[in-house]
Order: C-alpha cells, then sequence, then structure tokens
C-alpha cells in the first residue's frame, strides 16, 4: 500500500513523522533530535521559563510587595539599632539596601516558579527603588547621598539580575 505526502499529495513516500505519524515526504523531512518530524511538529515553542501569565505578574506584585514592606521595616530597625555607630551604622544601612535587592530578585523568582522576563524585572527594580525611598525617608537617610545613589544602583542590578532572561 503506498501512502503519499500530507503536503505534496502527488508524492509517494514510507517516511512517517516520529512524532504524530503523518506520511511526509523527502522535502516535508525536519531533521529533529530525536529523529525526522513533520513541519507541524518540528515548529519551535516557546520557552517555558519566559512564558509569564498575567497570573505570574500578579505574584511577583504581591512578592515584591511583601519583600519591600519587609526590607523597609528591617532597614528602619537596623538603622536603629545601628545609631550609636555612627559612620559605620550608615554605610551597614545602605549594605542592607543591597542585601534586600538580592532578596527581592530571588523572592519574585521563587515565587512566580522561576519564569524570566522584562516585566519581572520591572517589577523588582521599581519595588527596589519604593524600598529606597521608603527606608531612606523613614530612617533619615540623604535622599541624594552619593552612597544612597550608588546602593541603589547596585540593589536593583543585584534583584534585575536575578531575573535576567
Amino acid at each position: 500500500m503506498t501512502e503519499h505526502c500530507y503536503r505534496h499529495k502527488d508524492v509517494e513516500t514510507l517516511l512517517h513523522c516520529g512524532n504524530c505519524g503523518k506520511p511526509i515526504c523527502v522535502r516535508c523531512t525536519v531533521q529533529h533530535p530525536v529523529g525526522i518530524r513533520c513541519p507541524d511538529c518540528a515548529r519551535s515553542r516557546p520557552v517555558a521559563a519566559l512564558d509569564v501569565t498575567p497570573l505570574h505578574y500578579g505574584l511577583a506584585v504581591a512578592a515584591a510587595a511583601g519583600i519591600g514592606l519587609a526590607g523597609v521595616v528591617g532597614i528602619f530597625y537596623l538603622s536603629v539599632a545601628l545609631l550609636p555607630l555612627g559612620l559605620a551604622g550608615y554605610y551597614l544601612r545602605w549594605l542592607a539596601l543591597v542585601g534586600v535587592g538580592y532578596l527581592m530578585g530571588v523572592g519574585v523568582s521563587r515565587t512566580v516558579g522561576g519564569k524570566r522576563g522584562r516585566g519581572l524585572q520591572w517589577i523588582a527594580g521599581v519595588a527596589m527603588a519604593a524600598v529606597f525611598l521608603a527606608s531612606a525617608s523613614l530612617a533619615g537617610l540623604a535622599l541624594d547621598s552619593m552612597v544612597g545613589i550608588l546602593a541603589l544602583g547596585a540593589a536593583v542590578y543585584i534583584a534585575v539580575q536575578q531575573l535576567r532572561v
């Protein structure tokens, strides 16, 4: 019994797609790591880690808000505890902001199941800017301090790198 290619009805073939079993001719054959495929089965599929749904964005915002709130409270209490240290305490407060940046990136990434994308990076970055503004205003730190701006840059960079594509 002769079969004909499902795309080229006039071409006889003995080849079949290794995935769906459709008869395919040599022109339609696509080499795949696990055998030959028809053009339909060989089409590239989106990478699962980059397939971010609105639910993932909602979870990311919720995680960023929770981590951000915890970060602001932690930096505030750390500021009070480090007040007697003077200048060393001032720098340690900003170092704590960088630590919150790491926690923000890891927390958002784990909350969304390891998904990655620009939108998630924006959520983490904006959340870190909000943590910076809130913690600086609560702790009475200067917002235009060069050390503070550098700490903010480092915190945003670290948070965003955790969600990098």
